[in-house]
C-alpha cells in the first residue's frame, strides 16, 4: 500500500503533467505561469513592500500639494476639487472617508513656493522605488536614467499621473449626467433598460480611466523595451483587475478598519494593506507585460538517426529539426527563468 508521502508525490505529478497539456494547447495558460513565475522569481511581494512603504510616505505631501496647486491655479474650483475627491474615493474605497481630507486641503493655506519644493520633493520619492521595482520585473538591461533626468521623469511621472486622476473624474462625471439623462429620455424613469445601462457605462468609464493609468505606469513610469500594443493589453488586464480589487475592497479591509487593536490607526493601517495590494497588482501586471513577446515550448523533435544502415553517409542531426516556430515581437527568454 502506497505511503501517505507517494499519494502526494503522485498528485503532484499529476497536477503536473495536466498544466504542462494545457499550457501546450492553450497559449494564454502558458502566458500566465510564466508570469507567475517571473512575479516569483523576481520577489514581486517584497518589492511591492517597498513601494507600499515609499508610497505612503509621499501620499501626504503629494496630497497636500494636490490641493495647493489647484487651489494657487484654479482659485479653488469647486467643480474640480471635488473631482479630485471623487478620484481619490474611488481609488482608495472604504478608506477616504476616514482621512480627513478636508485638512488636508487646509494645508495648502500655510504652504508657499518653498513649501511646494519641500511637499513636491518629499511627494518624489515614491516614482523611484517604483521604477526600480517595474524594472526589476521585467529584468530590463537598459541602463536607468541619470540624477537629473530621473528626477525630471519623476516629476512629469506626477504630473502625468495627477492630471489624469482629476480629468478622468471630470469628464466621468460629465459623461455620466449626460448618460443618465439619455438613458432616461429613452427608455424612461427607472426603468430596467436604463438603470443597468447606467451601472455598465459606470463601469467601462471606470475601467477606462484606470487602463489610462496603467497606461502610464507601465509604458512611462517603467520603460520598457516591449511595444506599445503589448503595454495597452497588459494595462487592460491592470486596469480591470484593479477593478475587481476595488469591488472587493470591503471585504479585503473591512477587517482591518473594524479591529480594535488598531483603534485611531485603522484608517493608517487600512491605507498600508490597500496600498500593498494595488503595489501587487501594478507588478503582476508589469510581469504579464514583460513576458508577453516569449515564444511558447517548441514541440518536441524526432530522434535523429545516427547513420545510413546501408552505409550511406551520417546526417547531421540538426539538419533533421523542422524549423524553429516563428514568434513575432519575441524578446530572449532570461537564463533566470524556468
Amino acid at each position: 500500500m502506497a505511503s501517505l508521502t507517494e499519494r502526494i508525490e503522485s498528485v503532484r505529478a499529476w497536477g503536473r503533467r495536466t498544466l504542462d497539456h494545457w499550457r501546450v494547447r492553450r497559449l494564454w495558460i502558458d502566458h500566465l505561469v510564466r508570469a507567475v513565475r517571473r512575479y516569483q522569481i523576481q520577489r514581486g511581494d517584497r518589492l511591492a513592500g517597498s513601494v507600499t512603504y515609499f508610497c505612503f510616505l509621499s501620499f501626504f505631501p503629494l496630497l497636500a500639494l494636490g490641493y495647493a496647486v489647484l487651489g494657487y491655479t484654479l482659485d479653488a474650483s469647486s467643480a474640480t476639487r471635488e473631482a479630485l475627491e471623487t478620484a481619490i474615493t474611488e481609488r482608495l474605497p472604504g478608506i477616504a472617508a476616514d482621512l480627513r481630507l478636508d485638512q488636508i486641503a487646509s494645508a495648502r493655506t500655510t504652504a508657499g513656493i518653498i513649501g511646494l519644493f519641500g511637499l513636491l520633493y518629499a511627494g518624489l520619492g515614491a516614482m523611484p522605488a517604483l521604477r526600480a521595482a517595474l524594472r526589476e520585473m521585467s529584468m530590463t538591461t537598459v541602463p536607468p536614467p541619470n540624477f537629473f533626468l530621473g528626477k525630471l521623469r519623476d516629476l512629469i511621472s506626477v504630473v502625468l499621473l495627477g492630471t489624469t486622476l482629476v480629468a478622468s473624474a471630470l469628464v466621468s462625471g460629465a459623461a455620466t449626467t449626460v448618460t443618465d439623462k439619455v438613458l432616461d429620455a429613452v427608455f424612461g424613469d427607472n426603468s430596467l433598460l436604463s438603470t443597468q445601462g447606467f451601472r455598465i457605462f459606470v463601469v467601462v468609464a471606470s475601467v477606462v480611466a484606470d487602463w489610462v493609468l496603467f497606461v502610464i505606469l507601465l509604458g512611462w513610469v517603467a520603460k520598457p523595451a516591449e511595444p506599445f500594443k503589448v503595454i495597452v493589453r497588459g494595462a487592460l488586464l491592470g486596469a480591470i483587475g484593479f477593478g475587481l480589487l476595488k469591488q472587493a475592497a470591503s471585504l479585503l479591509l473591512s477587517t482591518t478598519l473594524s479591529n480594535p487593536i488598531y483603534g485611531a490607526f485603522a484608517a493608517t493601517v487600512g491605507l498600508l494593506v490597500w496600498m500593498n495590494f494595488s503595489a501587487r497588482l501594478v507588478l503582476f501586471a508589469a510581469s504579464w507585460t514583460s513576458t508577453t513577446g516569449l515564444c511558447p515550448p517548441p514541440s518536441p523533435s524526432p530522434i535523429p538517426s545516427i547513420g545510413d544502415p546501408l552505409g550511406g553517409p551520417v546526417a547531421d542531426p540538426r539538419s533533421l529539426r523542422g524549423p524553429a516556430p516563428e514568434c513575432k515581437g519575441a524578446t530572449p527568454r532570461p537564463t533566470s527563468e524556468p
